[in-house]
């Protein structure tokens, strides 16, 4: 049995996020939480100690593992930035070698950030997906994962064969689905309509439902994209219309960014269960607009927060967690009239990165929560001392703002400590 000591935060609900000084949280053998307490000395050989915080780790449920390091390349609209960045960087994992590669410092940068949880996106090559799954086998991370699925307006060198694709995908499914106790998953990943034809999507809803999986795609992420969609499928409305054409807007879905989501799109798709993961970071590194999180949060739709690895530059998801924040402040100060409507709060982002996360995910039931019978995917850091001489309400705000990568001293993923 493993013992971590130190201030427990606990963000149990969008508005209730607790903080416990002087807690210890113990592990057992198959990895779950078997107790926590306070008041208890450390015990020897305890992660933590005075002046230590342990959290829930983090949830990042968009990003692209091809894209790893390609973060910060600037200057460029979503179209373009496709075709220099994100096309080039997915040809390359045709060599599985170099997708092992990218996959192995895709991991120790996540596990560096204290992210214990990904849904990403691979390359639209089956051999660079084993490799990547494999890489989270034995690295610890949890992770849903698919190979990218595009049959149609893509470079040569990325576009699938519709048939190839769908029977691939079925093995890796059939493979890695529920592997490593289910700490790994697979998320079947169509990349946009535009870059698929209706028996692509079909087919990927068809298995997605047979297998249990999860589905992640794009919706809405910028306004050329929206008229493209309508201008291909001219009888339908739009993209969330052809999602729910074709059998993908369902519970299991993720629905990166939906920045231009209007109020009867909110509503289908709040209706439907699927959620849409809040990218705050790309969607201003791109230019492409600013999702407004109280609108779908007001509609009902389940909300996750994403790096968008590399349209987002940024892996730390609290900073990803604070942009949320901001953005929501930016589109109140700016309307016309000034709006009163209530913005998030720290507690809430902090319930983003952890337990709601892991909701939308379909994980709730076995990470995100520091309890008894949870898996221990946690976190043990180091912040700024001067955070716990404030009062408790005014902790989870300090903590963060001001949390740094360089403070996280353990990471432990069901139990393992894995880094950083």
């Amino acid at each position: 049995m493993q013992t971590l000591c130190g201030t427990l935060l606990e963000p149990r609900a969008a508005d209730d996020c607790v903080v416990t000084p002087s807690s210890t949280v113990r592990i057992d053998a198959d990895g779950r939480i078997a107790e926590t307490g306070t008041g208890r000395p450390p015990a020897k050989g305890a992660f933590g100690g005075d002046g230590c915080w342990i959290l829930p780790g983090f949830v990042d449920a968009h990003l692209h593992l091809p894209q790893w390091d390609r973060r910060g390349i600037d200057g460029l609209p979503l179209f373009d930035w496709h075709e220099t960045v994100v096309y080039p960087a997915e040809a390359r994992c045709a060599d599985p070698i170099v997708a092992e590669r990218v996959a192995e410092d895709f991991v120790t940068g996540m596990i560096a950030n204290g992210t214990t949880t990904v849904a990403a996106f691979g390359s639209p090559f089956a051999a660079a997906a084993e490799r990547a799954f494999s890489v989270f086998a034995r690295r610890g991370l949890r992770a849903i994962f698919g190979m990218i699925l595009n049959d149609v307006n893509c470079p040569a060198e990325l576009c699938q064969e519709t048939d190839r694709a769908l029977d691939e995908s079925r093995a890796l499914a059939a493979k890695w689905h529920g592997a490593e106790h289910g700490r790994l998953g697979y998320a079947f990943s169509p990349r946009t309509p535009l870059c698929c034809t209706e028996k692509l999507m079909r087919g990927a809803a068809a298995l997605a439902e047979m297998f249990n999986c999860t589905v992640q795609t794009h919706v809405a992420e910028s306004q050329a994209g929206a008229a493209a969609v309508r201008e291909s499928f001219p009888d339908l409305i739009d993209d969330v219309d052809v999602f729910a054409e074709v059998g993908l807007l369902t519970p299991r879905t993720l629905l990166g960014h939906g920045v231009f989501l209007n109020q009867q799109q909110r509503r289908q798709v709040a209706e439907s269960g699927t959620a849409v993961v809040h990218c705050p970071t790309a969607n201003l590194f791109l230019e492409s607009g600013l999702m407004d999180y109280v609108a779908h949060r007001s509609a009902g739709i389940r909300i996750a927060l994403g790096s968008s690895i590399a349209g987002g530059h940024d892996p730390f998801m609290p900073h990803v967690a604070v942009e949320c924040l901001q953005t929501a402040r930016t589109l109140k100060v700016h309307a016309i009239p000034r709006g009163l409507h209530p913005v998030p709060t720290p507690a809430e982002v902090w319930w983003l990165l952890t337990r709601g996360g892991a909701e939308a995910l379909g994980l709730g039931t076995r990470v995100g929560v520091i309890a008894a019978g949870f898996e221990a995917d946690l976190l043990v850091v180091r912040p700024e001392p001067w955070i716990g001489e404030l009062p408790p309400a005014q902790q989870p705000s300090a903590l963060l703002y001001t949390l740094r990568p360089d403070q996280i001293e353990h990471v432990f993923i069901r139990g393992q400590r894995v880094g950083p």
